[in-house]
């Protein structure tokens, strides 16, 4: 079965509002076996909505809409298929007793609300229980159904689980998983993995976490999909070992805490150029305050000076971004707070000469690096980077 999404509404062409429902349909047609053939923005205007439309019905089985269900002129969505569908209108009764009742005796309101109650002969109409408008299932004269939801995404969301996945037909299963790689970009993912595989298909991206590899498999059968999730993901562990440090939803930071927690150990943080963001991130994750000793932004050469007893001759001589004061906060940070691990920070955002510093138990790790992008991006990159080498220290301790 083959689908296309249209997200219908000027204010998303123009960029003006964030399309998130085209991102939320996507996974969830993958995950009922549904190909998602294209997916297309329009704004509110009736010929290009049709004509795009009229174009897809004979391509896919469904064309699945969201927005442009409102009461006000530019809210098109309905009237473009119900003139594909051909079919003959009328005023579904139960839909306009709710909207009646919503505005109360409100006649203007009622009456501006009224086309949102009419629907072509045969439709099947879709309940919304947060909004006033109802989504529908409308048949055209060609291959496609055409599936109208509203706009806003809790109603959208709401709607299709509930209402809308019981109508659709899969012909396979589709299931994804994501394996997390540790420090690697994009192009160096690739070069390691085989990414030959037609099912599974293995997919290098980068994303604000660090590197991923997707892995998708397309099954008759939920238990066979995922046999073929776990036997590629066997093998990306024997490619990639170690650095591979999480898989789907889990985090770093949990990762992290997961394994302090199950040692009883403890971290503390002394940070320059990220500011904070290493921490910060920690603390974000529920059990941080199991694990997570004590937190300092060392921003000033005097404050590293100050708290973490960082030499002003080494700062002169050296400078604040050198390895030599690194391991001069690394070494201050343990005196400090005596934590097992100890995770440091120094560098310059806007040049991308970083130092990221760790100690776990009696190992030190320096690590001078180079990135490139916005100053915060750096940073960003830094916390990740810094991350990564903390867990790897930890796993092959």
């Amino acid at each position: 079965m083959k689908a296309e999404i249209f997200s219908i509404g000027t204010e998303i062409l123009l960029g003006n509002i964030l399309d998130t429902n085209s991102k939320f349909l996507s996974e969830k047609l993958q995950d009922l076996g549904i190909d998602v053939y294209k997916r297309v923005t329009v704004g509110d205007n009736f010929d290009r909505l049709y004509d795009e439309m009229n174009r897809a019905s004979d391509k896919v089985d469904y064309i699945i809409c969201s927005g442009g269900l409102g009461p006000t002129s530019d809210d098109i969505t309905k009237e473009v298929a119900i003139k594909l569908s051909e079919r003959e209108t009328y005023l579904d009764e139960k839909s306009f007793d709710k909207l009646k009742e919503y505005f109360k005796g409100n006649d203007v309101a009622i009456e501006t609300n009224k086309k949102q109650a009419i629907f072509p002969k045969d439709a099947i109409i879709l309940d919304n229980e947060i909004g006033t408008a109802p989504g529908a299932i409308i048949k055209t004269n060609k291959r496609a159904k055409i599936i109208l939801m509203p706009g806003p995404p809790e109603e959208m969301k709401k709607m299709f689980n509930e209402k809308v996945m019981k109508y659709l037909d899969s012909n396979a299963i589709i299931k994804s998983r994501i394996v997390k790689i540790a420090l690697l970009g994009e192009w160096d993912m690739a070069r390691r993995a085989d990414l030959t595989s037609e099912n599974p298909t293995v997919s290098p991206y980068i994303t604000s976490e660090g590197g991923i590899l997707r892995i998708t498999a397309k099954a008759d059968t939920i238990d066979k999909a995922n046999e073929m999730l776990n036997q590629k993901e066997k093998e990306l562990r024997e490619v990639f070992g170690n650095l591979v440090y999480a898989l789907d939803n889990e985090s770093k930071e949990s990762v992290l805490i997961d394994l302090l927690y199950k040692r009883k150990e403890h971290v503390s943080t002394a940070e320059s150029v990220t500011g904070g963001m290493i921490a910060s991130s920690i603390i974000n994750i529920s059990g941080a305050s199991n694990v997570i000793e004590e937190s300092l932004v060392v921003y000033s050469d005097r404050a590293k000076e100050k708290y973490i007893n960082v030499k002003k001759e080494t700062l002169d001589k050296y400078t604040a971004v050198s390895e030599q004061t690194a391991r001069e906060m690394l070494e201050g940070l343990y005196d400090l707070t005596r934590s097992e691990l100890c995770i440091i920070t120094t560098g310059y955002a806007h040049t991308g000469k970083i130092f990221v510093g760790i100690k776990y138990k009696d190992r030190r790790f320096i690590k001078e690096l180079q990135l490139s992008g916005s100053r915060n991006h750096v940073r960003r990159w830094a916390k990740n980077k810094a991350l990564d080498y903390a867990i790897l220290m930890m796993k092959d301790n």
